[in-house]
């Protein structure tokens, strides 16, 4: 037997007298008992069952709210403003839910996106709060697509971020403009990007979507997700990153304790390789000698060590680190 998911218009009746409730946020919609939700309900389910108590507010009393939590900081108005337009979000979440399977995630985000049309809301500005908030709605929404549906991050810089969001609206315009299929190259000319980025996203954006838990071609009992490069280093990478490190430490310590003289002991362990090294000027004082003498011994000393760790560990050792000392 199959069970239909409710919307949020049907399962209950919505209360008529919510709008006389601005002060008083106790809204029965977070009382389980009054809704007979079953264990076996699912979260998504139990959700909109709870939004059929609350009703949509007229535009006249959506301002009224809007300037007491304006001009008056009322954060009950505010709450109330975000309450009553719950439903907007599941409306605008549901024209994307093909694209993500959990229709939670994107009333989630699409939540943040009210939230943040709320604090941001000028009510003296001519627009109503249910159109300016949707703006805010679907970028939220957009932007967790953006970063999750790929594997590859496509949002990664400005150009990626303005083709995820008006590659299909840009070829559209071009094809009304007479290009029967429009090339990277035109619209990357339409939007002023790279035409490689046009390619990159363009590859991501037309493929059909994949998912993780799909088994991998090729290999048994493996799915794709399991397949995928993760972004955080190897056993293997952390193993050979730790022998480095010892190595190098190793022929810090070696070569510290063969410098044959004082002075410059001194600037090889309390200047170069000291957590909190002394200045050229300090150094200089304490050796009765001129700064510029310090600067010459220390680059002396960085060749010297140079030479040492080529000699002792090979020439294809990381010695990137040299610069900093």
């Amino acid at each position: 037997m199959t069970t239909t998911q409710p919307t949020v218009d049907s399962v209950v009746e919505p209360m008529p007298e919510l709008a006389a409730l601005s002060g008083d946020l106790s809204l029965p919609m977070f009382q389980e008992g009054n809704l007979n939700i079953s264990p076996d309900t699912d979260a998504t389910s139990a959700y909109l069952m709870r939004l059929n108590y609350i009703e949509p507010l007229p535009a006249d009393e959506q301002q009224e709210l809007a300037e007491r939590y304006v001009n008056d900081s009322d954060e009950d108005a505010g709450k109330m403003l975000i309450l009553t337009n719950l439903r907007l979000v599941v409306k605008l979440a549901r024209e994307y839910s093909r694209r993500w399977s959990n229709l939670l995630d994107l009333i989630q985000e699409g939540n943040v996106g009210l939230a943040e049309a709320l604090k941001r809301y000028d009510p003296y500005r001519g627009v109503k709060f249910t159109s300016y908030a949707q703006y805010w709605i679907r970028a939220m929404i957009l932007n967790h697509l953006m970063n999750h549906v790929h594997p590859v991050k496509i949002g990664s810089s400005r150009a990626g971020r303005k083709l995820f969001y008006n590659l299909k609206k840009a070829r559209r315009a071009l094809i009304k403009q007479g290009h029967d299929k429009p090339t990277p190259a035109l619209v990357a000319e339409y939007l002023d990007v790279d035409e490689k980025e046009v390619v990159r996203v363009a590859a991501q954006l037309d493929a059909p979507p994949v998912r993780l838990d799909a088994d991998a071609p090729g290999y048994e009992a493996t799915t794709i997700g399991e397949r995928m490069e993760a972004d955080v280093p190897t056993p293997e990478q952390l193993a050979s990153d730790h022998d480095l490190a010892s190595r190098l430490q190793w022929a810090i310590d070696t070569f510290g304790e063969a410098i044959d003289t004082d002075r410059k002991k001194a600037i090889w362990f309390e200047r170069m390789i000291a957590e909190d090294p002394k200045t050229l000027v300090t150094l200089g004082g304490e050796w009765d000698v001129s700064k510029e003498r310090i600067r010459q011994v220390e680059v002396q000393i960085r060749d010297e060590f140079k030479a040492y760790l080529f000699e002792e560990l090979g020439r294809d050792i990381e010695i990137e680190f040299l610069e900093s000392i």
